[in-house]
């Protein structure tokens, strides 16, 4: 059966749950779980408007350096807060989505903070169902990964480019709280996923149904694996003391953010000269 994705607004024309209307976000949108991050992502532009807030949907409209419009919108955690997302967000125009996040590593020799980058998703989560079976892959789109590689260089970063692993449930595959975490995790250490988060298998699979480029960067807070007999790398509190500093990682994340703006330019500047 054809996919097809119907509008849905309220009394005042704005899309039902996020609240945006015509004319509010622009053809690319940078998409964080945290809310308190669209500010963060908008004050690294030339210039933002702050369009609004419904439910977790915070949204920021502007201009990068090189005057390429921009917009971030909220998603909140979890997959189906992001299917609703991009659902109302096809219906205004939007093109290109880059989730902007952070996550857990999986990576045997790991150093906290590294920058993430998707190429597609194991499907761990139930949302993705929804709109494709199971045998259906989750890819990143080409074209938005390379800008988000070469926005990685350009800021001196060397990202790790590889799969992530999407869930559903945060505290059934949270090292802070599991007590199985090895045993959880082993699958995905021998298949050589990179990291493990929540939105960006879901997030690849709904974009690509409606016709949309997504793409994912996500610093990494912690190994998932450090402790365990498949960890190959230092002790990070003795190799990486300055990370357990509170101001470490919301300068990785602040680093992510202007990354993931670097890269709408790139993404605008491809499009164009593919015409």
């Amino acid at each position: 059966m054809e996919f097809v994705s119907k509008k849905f607004t309220d009394k005042e024309g704005k899309m039902f749950y996020t609240g945006l209307g015509e004319g509010d976000v622009t053809k690319t949108v940078l998409m964080p779980g945290d809310l308190a991050r669209s500010k963060i992502i908008a004050d690294c532009w030339k210039e933002s408007e702050y369009i609004g807030r419904r439910r977790t949907f915070v949204s920021y409209k502007g201009k990068t350096e090189k005057d390429v419009p921009i917009s971030v919108v909220s998603s909140g955690m979890g997959p189906m807060a992001v299917s609703v997302a991009l659902e109302e967000m096809k219906h205004l125009g939007v093109q290109n989505v880059i989730r902007v996040g952070t996550g857990a590593a999986l990576l045997k020799n790991y150093k906290p903070g590294t920058m993430i980058i998707a190429t597609g998703g194991v499907r761990g989560e139930g949302c993705s169902y929804e709109y494709a079976p199971a045998e259906y892959p989750s890819l990143a789109n080409p074209i938005v990964t390379r800008a988000l590689i070469q926005a990685c260089h350009e800021f001196g970063e060397e990202p790790i480019v590889g799969l992530y692993r999407s869930h559903d449930s945060f505290y059934r595959e949270t090292k802070i709280v599991m007590v199985n975490t090895y045993e959880r995790m082993k699958p995905w250490v021998d298949a050589g996923v990179k990291m493990v988060e929540n939105e960006s298998s879901a997030m690849f699979i709904i974009a690509d149904r409606l016709g949309m480029r997504a793409g994912s960067i996500c610093v990494s807070l912690w190994s998932m694996i450090e402790g365990t007999e498949y960890y190959e790398g230092p002790n990070s509190a003795e190799a990486y003391p300055e990370s357990f500093d509170p101001d470490f990682m919301k300068q990785r994340i602040q680093k992510c953010c202007e990354i993931a703006t670097r890269a709408v330019e790139i993404l605008d500047e491809y499009d164009r000269n593919q015409k």
